[in-house]
């Protein structure tokens, strides 16, 4: 799960008078995870956003955004679609 917002992330943070290294010690995560955080360079696991959020006095849905599901790129590209069309057509084994 990834920040909605990381300058909102900041100013709960200056409203509640927390610093980095206080809400990692609530949250029980690293300031340098914190940090990372705020930065959107991290995202969280579900039960992480929710202790965080929990110890800015905000829900976690408000806090941060689930993440689209990645999916597997598929096994053939464009090129092999090209080339299958360029094939010359099966020839028929009827006799």
């Amino acid at each position: 799960m990834q920040l909605r917002d990381t300058e909102r992330f900041t100013e709960l943070l200056y409203l509640k008078g927390l610093s980095q290294r206080k809400l990692a010690d609530q949250a029980h995560v690293s300031q340098a995870f914190i940090s990372m955080l705020a930065r959107g360079r991290r995202g969280a696991r579900p039960e992480t956003a929710w202790r965080i959020a929990s110890a800015l006095g905000v829900y976690s849905h408000e806090l941060f955004a689930v993440e689209p599901a990645r999916l597997p790129r598929p096994a053939s590209t464009a090129t092999d679609a090209v080339a299958l069309c360029k094939a010359p057509p099966l020839q028929s084994t009827a006799a």
